[in-house]
């Protein structure tokens, strides 16, 4: 190969939905393609043809419809390869975190609503279908994010993450990439590294860790995305101790490569490389070679930063078997699916018909079902079918407040709101806004129909919107600049406060003076400060962002046909004041008025932790017994019983608690979990084991070994942890 041709490898400069034009059921290539094409003679990969949002300003009038996604997927190899000395195909990579930023795709309950599942079966077969519709649309690489920890509720981005805990995370994006590789396309996991530790919950700032945070919270998710085969891994926008992400050659090449044994494709994030040499101060030419030596494979929406690289090998600033190196790695990811021997899709209508199938649909509604958490229920739910019903928010009449960030323009004829599946079910029923984002509704002509109704069904929370808002990106970098309309979560959408926007908590006050019975449905992508809320609300519904079918989930669980089983993968802080907040900190609750581990003015930091969640059943635990396999391999055995007259399921967690090491351990850590149904009155033995992985300590060795100690174990079902045992580990 050329050096241009390499460099054409490596470089996205030409994003994928510039590359093409709609006219009608037609497709025309642009000159920003064909002149890419002309001058380097190889495109390596191109990123998101299919997306169609605000930022691409692609919709169903000129983008790519289900019935276009094979037709303009092979019309850009055939390009390619008539056009190209060497006739290599091109990756074609996809927005996927939950579900296809497409036109025409099923978009499934964000990651954050996943994680409350605490079932990564399920979330095994959400992302094999979704590589299966990346796969019969022609695409090769799906972006999903998968090791983000959500330590901090004001970052807007929190909604991608599975949860606040490494354990939970790591068995989620093990599932996940499995999943989608099952499908038939490659996994890119974002974001390395640590990206959920910014200072103040703001984008892409500064993190602050230790070698011991790093590997105890941030790389658990790697390891086990990487064990399980993944295909490409992106970096992270942000800096650790000092050192962006993008050229730190020690996490790059030291960690991810020797330590975590990963062989694919690094990827830089969107104007990564760009931002990188703006951030540094760098030249154009230095600042590319520099990204390269310290690991980058491949620039995402590159901006022609890569391209630099020419003058960076020819000046003698970086080698060239560097760039051989990156390609080489790019290539055997092309050989490995099979791009070489058919780059092109034969069945035009596959997707079309697998779309039609229900399939996607099905698991999106079990999704749905399975992420949503009951915090308080006074006896107020389930609601019974002849109760007179009045629902009040601003989520209930549009369908994209449910979807969350990274979500294409729906046909909306097609979904269901809140308000017409309620409307549908319920006899006497009246709706209304009831309050605005912005403060300014006047809700007294809801409270006189309210008056007459039995039960006020009431959404809070925000909205990640961003189709039905108007936001101005700067290309150069790829953030939010402007944005019109209300949106506070999201990518760059942080906030200072966690308190309910607008008239929210005005309206439910309201609605409690005249005596209604509440029950509020928190949509969103982050906890929320529900302090008041919970103090004077009947019954609590996290929803997060249920996806497509988040409307009849709600409306099932609230009438009692689904039995809620979701519990928290994120802790609820009592206020911002008090954050952080995660689980797995070093101090245990504070004991008393008298505690030292709290503040004095805040002796109450979390609402509601990490694990818990209500069910329509009652739970009971009763034996525990630990067993000694081998030499420092253990065997956990617990019953759980379902006390009630309801059918449900219950997650059963294992905390430990490590004692006598060379480092404080946490004070809790999950290291076990199973969903279990249980029928009612029946009773079912649960088994954990605990072996290396689960007991090993970051020791002051800066190494993973087991140490000489005492652990304690905790079963139930956060903060309920009745079981409790010791072993000691020699």
């Amino acid at each position: 190969m050329t050096l241009k041709e390499k460099i054409g490898q490596v470089s996205q400069t030409v994003g994928g939905y510039k590359c093409f034009e709609r006219n009608g059921e037609d497709f025309t290539f642009t000159d920003s393609l064909k002149d890419f094409i002309k001058e380097y003679g190889s495109i390596g990969a191109v990123s998101n043809i299919l997306r169609a949002d605000g930022f691409t300003n692609h919709n169903y009038s000129n983008g790519v419809e289900a019935r276009h996604r094979v037709k303009i997927a092979n019309a850009f190899q055939k390009y390619i390869i008539d056009n190209t000395r060497l006739k290599i195909p091109a990756f074609i990579e996809v927005e996927a975190n939950h579900g296809l930023q497409a036109l025409d795709s099923v978009m499934f309950p964000t990651n954050i609503g996943m994680g409350c599942t605490f079932n990564p079966q399920l979330y095994n077969k959400v992302m094999e279908s979704v590589g299966k519709e990346i796969k019969l649309s022609g695409n090769h690489i799906g972006f999903v994010t998968m090791f983000d920890m959500a330590r901090d509720p004001r970052w807007g981005r929190v909604e991608e993450f599975f949860s606040e805990d490494p354990y939970l995370t790591s068995r989620f994006s093990e599932s996940g990439v499995k999943g989608i590789k099952k499908g038939g396309a490659l996994a890119c996991c974002k974001h390395y590294c640590a990206t959920g530790d910014g200072m103040g919950g703001i984008n892409t700032a500064e993190v602050n860790i230790g070698e011991r945070e790093l590997h105890d919270i941030h790389l658990p998710a790697v390891k086990t995305a990487v064990d399980a085969g993944a295909d490409v891994v992106m970096a992270a926008y942000n800096t650790i101790d000092g050192i962006p992400c993008h050229v730190n050659s020690h996490l790059l090449r030291d960690v991810l490569r020797d330590e975590l044994g990963f062989k694919g494709i690094v990827l830089s994030d969107g104007f990564g490389v760009g931002r990188v040499i703006s951030q540094m101060g760098y030249d154009k030419v230095t600042g590319s070679a520099d990204v390269l030596k310290a690991g980058i494979d491949l620039s995402l929406a590159d901006g022609g930063w890569f391209l630099n690289l020419y003058d960076a090998i020819n000046d003698g600033f970086v080698e060239e078997r560097l760039l051989d190196e990156a390609v080489l790695r790019i290539l055997i990811k092309k050989f490995e699916m099979g791009l070489f021997d058919n780059p092109y899709i034969a069945d035009e209508d596959g997707f079309c018909r697998y779309l039609d199938s229900g399939e996607q649909l099905e698991l999106a509604y079990i999704s749905a079902a399975e992420s949503m958490v009951l915090l308080k229920n006074n006896g107020v739910l389930p609601i019974k079918r002849g109760s007179k019903i009045a629902l009040f928010g601003e989520h209930a009449d549009n369908i994209y407040h449910l979807l969350g960030d990274y979500t294409a323009y729906q046909n909306e004829s097609v979904h269901k709101t809140l308000k017409q599946v309620f409307e549908e079910y319920f006899d006497k029923f009246y709706f209304d806004n009831g309050w605005s984002f912005d403060g300014n509704y006047d809700f007294n002509e809801a409270l006189k129909n309210a008056k007459n109704c039995d039960i006020a069904i009431v959404t809070v929370g925000g909205t990640s919107a961003r189709a039905i808002t108007k936001t101005i990106f700067d290309q150069n970098n790829g953030a939010a600049r402007e944005i019109n309309g209300f949106l506070d979560c999201g990518e760059a959408c942080d906030v200072a406060s966690l308190k309910l926007p607008g008239n929210q908590m005005e309206l439910i006050r309201a609605l409690k003076a005249i005596g209604k019975t509440v029950v509020a449905i928190l949509i969103g992508g982050r906890p929320y400060e529900l302090t008041e809320l919970n103090d004077i609300a009947d019954g609590i519904i996290v929803a997060w962002y249920p996806g497509i079918k988040g409307a009849e989930a709600l409306r099932d669980v609230i009438i009692g046909k689904v039995n809620p089983s979701g519990k928290l993968s994120v802790s609820f802080p009592v206020s911002a004041d008090v954050l952080p907040v995660y689980y797995n900190s070093f101090l245990p609750p504070p004991a008393n008025a008298y505690d030292s581990n709290s503040y004095i003015n805040a002796r109450k930091r979390v609402l509601y932790p990490f694990g818990y969640g209500l069910s329509y059943s009652k739970f009971q635990y009763n034996d525990i017994s630990v067993i000694e396999t081998q030499k420092n391999n253990f065997e956990v055995t617990v019953t759980v019983e379902n006390v009630s007259d309801i059918d449900g399921f219950e997650t059963v967690q294992l905390y430990i608690h490590g004692k006598g090491n060379s480092v404080r351990r946490r004070y809790r850590e999950l290291k076990g979990f199973e969903k279990v149904f249980l029928t009612a009155h029946s009773k079912k033995e649960v088994k954990f084991s605990l072996g290396y992985e689960e007991l090993k300590v970051w020791s002051v060795n800066k190494c993973f070994e087991l140490e000489n100690g005492v652990v304690e174990l905790f079963v139930g079902s956060n903060p309920d942890l009745p079981l409790k045992s010791t072993i000691k580990i020699s």
